[in-house]
C-alpha cells in the first residue's frame, strides 16, 4: 500500500483558507481561524504568507492555476466534439459550485474592489480565460457556421457565466432562472450544428 504524501504546511494553510471562505465567507477568514482549521500554529500563517493579504493572493493563484489547467486540458483534446466539451464544462461548474470554488472565487473577486493587488489578479484571470475561450471559438465556431468575431463571443459568454454564478450564489433556483436548462439547450444546439456540418 502506497502512503499518501502529507501536504506541506503552506498547502495545508491554503486548503484551510479555502474551506473557511467556501463555508463561512470572508468575514470568518482570520489568521487565527485559518491556523485552527489547518491544525497549525498561528505564527506559521504569517511565516509562510506574511499575513492575510499574502494568503489571499496565494490562494487566488493556487485556485486559478488548478482550474485553468483543467479547462485548457479539456479544450486541447481535438478528438472530442465541442458539444461534449461543453457538457463536461457544465459538469465542472456543478462540481465547482458544490465544492465551494465558485463562492471562494467571488469572495476573492469582491475583495478586489478595495484592493488593487487582488483586482490585478482578477483582471489577469479575466484576460487569460478570455484568451483561452477566444481560441476555442476561433477553432470550433466557423465549422459550425458561426461567423461572429471569436473574441466577442468569448467575452459575451464569460459575462453571461459570471452573472449566472452570482445568481446561483445568492440562491436563485432553476425554477426562477432556468440557467441549467439553457446550458443543456446550448449543448443540444452545438450537437445539432456538428451533425449538420458532418453531413
Amino acid at each position: 500500500m502506497v502512503e499518501q504524501e502529507k501536504p506541506s504546511t503552506s498547502d495545508a494553510i491554503i486548503a484551510a483558507a479555502f474551506r473557511i471562505l467556501a463555508r463561512d465567507g470572508f468575514q470568518a477568514l482570520t489568521a487565527r481561524n485559518v491556523a485552527q482549521e489547518a491544525g497549525t500554529n498561528l505564527a506559521l500563517v504569517n511565516y509562510y504568507f506574511g499575513g492575510k493579504k499574502g494568503l489571499l493572493l496565494a490562494l487566488y493563484d493556487h485556485l486559478e492555476r488548478e482550474r485553468y489547467e483543467r479547462q485548457a486540458a479539456l479544450y486541447a483534446d481535438d478528438g472530442e466534439a465541442l458539444s461534449a466539451k461543453w457538457r463536461r464544462a457544465v459538469g465542472y461548474y456543478r462540481q465547482d459550485m458544490e465544492d465551494g470554488f465558485v463562492r471562494v472565487h467571488h469572495e476573492l473577486q469582491a475583495r478586489g474592489y478595495a484592493d488593487e493587488e487582488l483586482a490585478a489578479r482578477g483582471r489577469r484571470r479575466i484576460v487569460s480565460w478570455g484568451d483561452l475561450l477566444t481560441d476555442v471559438c476561433r477553432r470550433y465556431l466557423p465549422d459550425l457556421g458561426v461567423r461572429l468575431p471569436p473574441k466577442q463571443v468569448a467575452f459575451a459568454f464569460s459575462a453571461f457565466w459570471f452573472g449566472m454564478e452570482q445568481l446561483h450564489l445568492i440562491g436563485i433556483e432553476e425554477a426562477q432562472a432556468p440557467y441549467f436548462e439553457m446550458l443543456d439547450a446550448v449543448g443540444d444546439w452545438l450537437e445539432e450544428r456538428e451533425l449538420t456540418a458532418a453531413s
